[in-house]
């Protein structure tokens, strides 16, 4: 129990601070930046949400029924060197460290986020079923075949430390737990109710949702940043402008295969979808970019929207 609080701790802590340092850099003015893809400064307000949700999740976090959290505990170091990360950059442009910092902190952003959905389908619905993100259960997302005090035991006699019959505890389960509630049956993905959807609700909005838009602008801010940092020259010879389309096609390549393989969620196309049709306004005067811009913008909200079709979000 005291590893996981010193987890909770160093992990809030690393958020907190990384937004702190983010919110009072000198980035300068994006609408004078040479930068041949930057959007313009309004599209920098998505920082408001993505500072929101990830104060939403440094909280989450940190709540004591989540420090054996299994899940949490193997994404808290990535995500916690992404903010740190990204806290830094201002501070460490013009050094040799910046390229190498823009590289492990978006790496870190991305693995946090990959990792929001590395559970197969049945350890989700096990760990919701006993537990979830705001359930009443004592057990953690125990994974498939684990022996949690939240599950029964083998035998289906419904005599595990947390379980038993639904006559017995109310926890309205047809048969005993040991049973009904292991990874498998029905039982195990919930029943479907009001309170059952509030706790994948709870792991959505809190954990995934607010990683996905942290990563998905860094994945843009990361292009921007290596473009300013390997291409140097006044604004008036503009020698980015050769790098402008292919910089962004590599960007647009790995957030159209990050959205139609990764984790399924709206905020990792959405920043995207954001900063790219920001591009191609600013860069509006220069054909090129802006038509390339704008095209990555909508294959990607077309396959996020693909997906969460067939898919919907989970």
């Amino acid at each position: 129990m005291r590893q996981g609080a010193a987890r909770q701790a160093l992990t809030a802590g690393a958020v907190v601070t990384g937004l702190t340092l983010g919110a009072t850099g000198n980035y300068g003015d994006a609408n004078r930046s040479p930068s041949a893809i930057v959007p313009p400064s309004r599209a920098f307000g998505i920082w408001g949400p993505i500072y929101a949700g990830s104060l939403a999740y440094a909280a989450y976090q940190a709540m004591p029924r989540r420090r054996a959290d299994h899940v949490l505990g193997r994404l808290a170091l990535p995500a916690a060197l992404g903010y740190l990360g990204a806290g830094l950059w201002s501070r460490a442009q013009g050094t040799r460290a910046f390229l190498p910092l823009v590289g492990v902190t978006w790496a870190a952003a991305m693995a946090a986020y990959a990792l929001t959905g590395r559970d197969t389908p049945e350890e989700r619905k096990w760990a919701e079923a006993t537990e979830g993100p705001f359930g009443g259960g004592t057990g953690s997302w125990a994974p498939i075949g684990g022996s949690g005090n939240a599950s029964g035991n083998d035998s289906g006699n419904g005599s595990g430390n947390n379980s038993g019959n639904a006559s017995g505890n109310g926890s309205g389960n047809t048969g005993s737990a040991g049973e009904a509630g292991r990874p498998g049956t029905p039982d195990a993905a919930g029943d479907g109710s009001r309170g059952d959807r509030g706790r994948r609700d709870g792991w959505r909005w809190a954990v995934r949702e607010p990683l996905a838009g942290f990563a998905g602008w860094l994945t843009l801010a990361s292009a921007i940043s290596v473009l300013d940092g390997t291409v140097d020259g006044p604004a008036t010879a503009d020698p980015q402008r050769r790098w402008a389309v292919p910089a962004l096609a590599v960007t647009g390549a790995v957030a159209t295969a990050v959205t139609a393989a990764g984790p399924r969620s709206i905020s990792y196309p959405a920043t995207l979808v954001w900063g790219l049709a920001g591009t191609a306004v600013q860069q509006r005067h220069h054909t090129a970019t802006a038509v390339t811009a704008g095209a990555l913008a909508a294959v990607v909200a077309g396959v996020a929207a693909l997906r969460n079709r067939r898919h919907g979000t989970r």
